[in-house]
């Protein structure tokens, strides 16, 4: 086919043979059989996956003086809950709905 030679392998798999017309189409040669190719990038698939494992294995972050104000702001009766203020955020958060 013209212009073959510019694209390279097709999710891993190379031709390792010249085309040949059969009956107005085009096959791999006999004499070289299609073999497949183990993909060249599985390094950094392999780096992220532990990457992944590592970062979820790690206690998440606090912070620890906000946590104390906000105790001690329940326990002496000051914080107050405001459902409006919520559910507006909520509806940022998340969006007005489907359109």
């Amino acid at each position: 086919m013209a212009g073959d030679s510019k694209i390279g392998p097709v999710g891993g798999i190379g031709r390792t043979g010249p085309l040949r017309n059969i009956a107005g189409g085009f096959a791999a040669s006999a004499q070289a059989p299609i073999q497949a190719q183990t993909a060249p990038d599985s390094l950094p698939t392999t780096r992220l996956t532990r990457l992944a494992g590592t970062i979820a294995s790690q206690q998440p972050p606090v912070d620890v003086a906000r946590v104390a104000s906000l105790r001690s702001a329940i326990a002496s009766g000051s914080y107050g809950v405001h459902p409006a203020i919520i559910a507006s955020a909520m509806i940022d958060f998340y969006g007005a709905g489907a359109e």
